[in-house]
């Protein structure tokens, strides 16, 4: 292998404030150019780690789901020489590889973070095989890779032999390891045998990932006679050609010419894409030269001198581009960054094109300061709206060291701010060693630079891999400022007058897609220090809404006595309605006592055997249905105990905390009920806590009789999908269908590669919709200050997408997260933030969009506070909260300290953790999907002797039941007209979407 060493150290920082400028060298800061740092600055490949100190030829890219992966080179011997790796952080900056055995077929193995290829098996070799990384991420999806120069890959990966050995014996050859987001090996894709049969080495030059799936690869050929030979240039030399293959290898478009003159060229680094095609630069005469192509690799023209378009000359040096950035923002524009002289000053100027050749702006960046030595490698992320962060490093005033520089540039080209220092660790009054050759990557409003350092305090004078990651700041603002309407003012649920006891919170549902329940707890009447639990029923719509008792009595008399005889401060209720249109049945649960009052004890109908001791407390459940005229509750059933209620023995050990909410609840797409608790009685799992579901009919039977989903605790955490119901218990989720049947279990972080609380669920929740087969999870990921939301497909249990949710320049703390989807996939999703100015918590939310055929979700929305009492001050707060949306409002309710005239200036005057909420428009509202085609009503009834003929029009679904309140089920092959025998009895009929 024939290459050049050079010895650098590549740096990722993460920062969490900006550094002063030192005198007027370097003046800029972070928040000058509108960026927030999410991490403070860190090091890859510290001496703890496996470090042969010939660092260099870095890359970044930043992945769909937020995840940045780093690659380097690091020369060393054996199975520790790093000649191309790469390894996976979080958006936040913590590292996501795990310690992975690479064993080589040759004999031997390493563990290490530091991972290469793979494979067929998926099995990791050692990152010996291939030089020379080039990092890439897809801009139109999932997926990003590793790209290198392989000239001993077929020793280890077998199926790739015939291309590492051509007619001279041997030979470089470009290849490109593609992955998922999370770094799991897809496969290996690169130039064919008969493209690397020549004698001669074909080295890397750059990839990309194409707008339509494919892959660009572009190597730098050193097979000369094939300049002549093959291409019909004149003399033989060294050539840039290309390929366009899909994920599988399958050849797209066969080896070409990158360049439109048959001259001898090089590349290093090059390849750029945006949504129509890509552009290849070369170094061709000693000048830079960009050539247009479509998707499909056909050329769009001749070749673009870059100093002829910008008029300048020091836009067409860099030379091959080792130190250079030449990349596409994944939509219209290119840039390319470069340096040279300007009236005897060192300049780094900044070249963006349109996808049509056309020149957009040519321009120093570097203007506002000063070099004490010519800048040297530097680098360009151009985001979709055009905007460019720069980087570089130099000399500045002050400083014997070299350093890494950075600075916003607009779409116009014009400056966000001034130039400032991009690690907080190495500026120039802390350096103690060089930072050189950085690279940059944006997505989104997400920022990761790394750089070669010499600077770290554990590791001076050693080069490391070093870096950070930025954000696009950003301070969420009221529902106005991302165009959203208040329906219904921030409303207290019930003003108790007094403090609550503590741990009341709100629980919420929607209810036939008109309606919204917010479950809440307050004092027992006549009661200072007793809790009961109630529900307000919010048309969806706006309008007053009504609040209703929790429970009733086996009288069916609303019941506001103290319902719990161990604990008063806690847990909070839950409620569930039936999403399905027009439907009109609800359950609430909570922690209650019911066995010891007189007024739940018909027939005593406790006594079957169940010790619930004197003060036993346990999941209770009961089921009404609403009359939607006048906002009143009928109970269906009795107060019931959700998962011993049946029991005719059994002893819960003493343990008057015999099951609790804990878990959740929520309706099927059939009407029935789902109540899981988080058992303590030990009946079930005689050595512990475990999650246990009932399934139960709207009148109260049970369906499906208690049964234990999976040992340990669980909060909330119960959603329902198209045709099933999913539990997540310990970072597990089970999958169930209608009837209870399980249907497979996947680990939350092993399926979607992120990395999530394990715990119960306080922080982590889970959700779903009856109109769609997705389940939905949202939490804060471990490694880093970000909310994350990641959806499977619950017909086959496979992850399918996952996204942030927070901004990458939300800056400020953040803790638990909940969340909401409607009938189209659609999740809004609410956490606890602390932004930065504001001195308590403040709850936040964001909505986006879920596209199952895609397998992606798309924002609609940025992040903002959707309360009115949302202030800076310190008597407003808010806090656990919990969402319910249709597909035209969201509701959010929290606990917390408010004004009670929603006059936040005026400071708070609310009790502590009142429960509350607001009704706010939805940012993409549609009808709902379950209800198409206009009203629907029978548009004929008539009768034809016994029969009752009924017609419709459209493509609704004809529903029969026994009684309004019953259970609603298909007519089977029912069409219009339809004929019902009216001599069979009572037969309601109703029609859905």
């Amino acid at each position: 292998m024939t290459k050049t060493q050079s010895t650098w150290t590549l740096a990722l920082a993460l920062a969490a404030s900006s550094t002063p400028a030192l005198g007027q060298a370097v003046k800029g800061t972070l928040e000058g150019n509108r960026l927030e740092a999410r991490t403070s600055t860190f090091y890859v490949n510290t001496t703890a780690t496996i470090n042969n100190n010939k660092t260099e030829s870095l890359g970044v890219a930043i992945a769909n789901n937020g995840n940045v992966i780093i690659g380097w080179e690091d020369d060393g011997a054996d199975l520790t020489d790093l000649e191309s790796v790469w390894t996976l952080y979080s958006p936040g900056g913590g590292p996501l590889t795990p310690d992975t055995e690479q064993k080589s077929l040759q004999g031997g193995s390493v563990t290490s973070k530091f991972l290469s290829y793979f494979r067929k098996d998926k099995s990791a070799i050692p990152g010996r095989t291939s030089w020379g990384p080039k990092i890439k991420a897809n801009l139109f999806g999932d997926g990003h890779g590793m790209g290198a120069t392989s000239f001993e890959l077929g020793l280890e990966v077998p199926e790739l032999a015939n291309i590492n050995l051509d007619e001279g014996g041997g030979g470089d050859f470009p290849s490109i390891q593609l992955l998922d987001n999370a770094g799991n090996p897809i496969g290996i894709v690169s130039y064919s045998d008969a493209d690397a049969e020549a004698q001669g080495d074909i080295r890397i030059a750059d990839w990309d990932y194409l707008s339509n799936g494919n892959v660009v690869i572009v190597g730098e050929s050193r097979q000369n006679a094939d300049l002549n030979g093959k291409f019909g240039g004149a003399d033989p030399g060294k050539h840039v050609t290309y390929k366009v293959v899909d994920v599988t290898g399958k050849e797209i478009k066969a080896l070409s010419l990158a360049s439109s003159d048959k001259v001898a060229n090089e590349l290093w680094h090059g390849a750029a894409v945006t949504k129509d095609g890509f552009a290849i630069r070369i170094n061709q005469g000693g000048r830079t030269k960009v050539r247009l192509f479509d998707n499909t690799g056909n050329p769009k023209g001749d070749n673009i001198d870059l100093g002829t378009l910008a008029g300048n000359d020091i836009a067409a040096g860099g030379g091959r581009g080792d130190s250079r950035g030449f990349h596409g923002n994944g939509v219209d524009l290119y840039a390319y960054i470069s340096t040279g002289q300007v009236d005897g000053k060192s300049r780094v100027f900044l070249t963006v094109l349109g996808a049509d050749g056309k020149l957009r702006y040519s321009k120093s960046v570097s203007d506002d300061v000063t070099f004490a030595s010519n800048p040297g490698g530097a680098d360009v992320a151009l985001d979709a709206s055009g905007r460019a962060l720069v980087v570089y490093n130099a000399k500045v005033a002050g400083s014997d060291f070299n350093l890494i520089l950075g600075r916003m540039i607009d779409p116009t080209g014009k400056p966000m701010g001034d130039t400032f220092f991009v690690s907080e660790r190495e500026d120039a009054a802390t350096s103690v060693g060089d930072s050189t050759d950085p690279r940059v990557a944006t997505r989104n409003d997400a920022f990761a630079v790394i750089w070669e350092s010499k600077s770290s305090e554990a590791d001076a004078g050693t080069a490391v891999v070093a870096g950070r990651f930025f954000g696009l700041a950003h301070k969420p603002g009221s529902i106005e400022s991302v165009g959203l309407k208040r329906i219904v003012p921030d409303t207290p649920i019930i003003n108790p007058g007094r403090n609550a006891l503590g741990n009341w919170e709100p629980n919420a549902s929607q209810l036939g897609g008109e309606y919204f329940l917010i479950e809440g707890n307050t004092f027992a009447e006549g009661t200072e220090d007793k809790q009961r639990y109630v529900v307000m029923i919010q048309p969806a719509a706006g309008g007053p809404g009504k609040l209703v008792e929790g429970f009733y009595t086996d009288a069916g008399q609303p019941f506001k006595g103290p319902i719990n005889a161990s604990r008063q401060n806690g847990n909070p209720g839950r409620v569930a309605g039936d999403a399905r249109p027009g439907a009109v049945n609800y359950m609430v649960g909570a922690e209650a006592s019911p066995h010891t009052l007189p007024e739940f004890d018909t027939a005593s109908r406790w006594n079957l055997g169940f010790d619930r001791l004197a003060d036993g407390r346990y999941g209770t459940v009961q089921i009404y249905a609403l009359n939607t005229a006048t906002l009143t509750p009928t109970p269906l059933s009795k107060a019931l105990d959700s998962a011993h209620g049946r029991r005719t023995e059994g002893d819960p050990q003493g343990n008057n905390q015999i099951s609790r909410f804990g878990g959740d609840m929520t309706c099927l797409d059939n009407g029935n009920f789902v109540s899981v608790v988080e058992d303590r009685s030990k009946v079930l799992r005689p050595e512990g806590n475990a999650a246990v579901a009932t399934i139960f009919a709207p009148n109260g039977t049970v369906v499906k009789e208690a049964f234990k989903v999976a040992d340990g605790d669980l909060w909330s955490n119960v959603a329902a999908f198209q045709g099933g119901f999913a539990v997540r218990v310990a970072g597990v989720l089970h999958f169930y269908n209608n009837a209870g049947e399980l249907q497979g279990s996947v680990d939350q972080d092993t399926s979607s590669g992120e990395q999530f609380d394990r715990g119960r669920g306080d922080g982590t929740r889970i959700s779903g919709h009856i109109n769609a087969p997705y389940l939905f999870l949202a939490g804060k990921i471990r490694s880093g200050n970000v909310v994350k939301v990641v959806a499977w497909d619950a017909r086959t249990r496979a992850f399918a997408a996952s996204a942030e949710v927070s901004e990458a320049g939300f800056a400020g703390n953040f803790d638990r997260v909940n969340l909401a989807s409607d009938a189209l996939s659609r999740v809004a999703v609410g956490w606890v933030s602390q932004p930065t100015g504001y001195a308590k918590q403040q709850v936040a939310t964001r909505v986006l969009a879920f596209d199952g055929a895609a397998k992606s979700f798309r924002s609609l929305s940025k992040s903002f506070l959707p309360f009115i009492n949302a202030h800076e001050s310190d008597t407003i707060t808010s806090v656990q909260m919990t969402l319910a949306m249709t597909t035209q409002q969201i509701m959010v309710a929290a606990k917390g300290t408010i004004n009670l005239e929603n006059k936040p200036d005026s400071g708070g005057n609310s009790p502590n953790e009142i429960n509350f909420y607001t009704v706010i428009s939805h940012p993409d509202p549609k009808p709902n999907p379950m209800v198409t085609g206009g009203d629907l009503k029978f548009s004929k009834i008539s009768r034809s002797q016994q029969n009752v003929i009924i017609e419709w029009d459209g493509t609704a679904t004809l529903q029969a039941a026994d009684a309004v309140t019953g259970n609603w089920a298909d007519v089977a092959n029912a069409k219009s007209p339809f004929s019902a025998n009216a001599a069979t009895g009572s037969k309601f009929y109703r029609l859905k979407r």
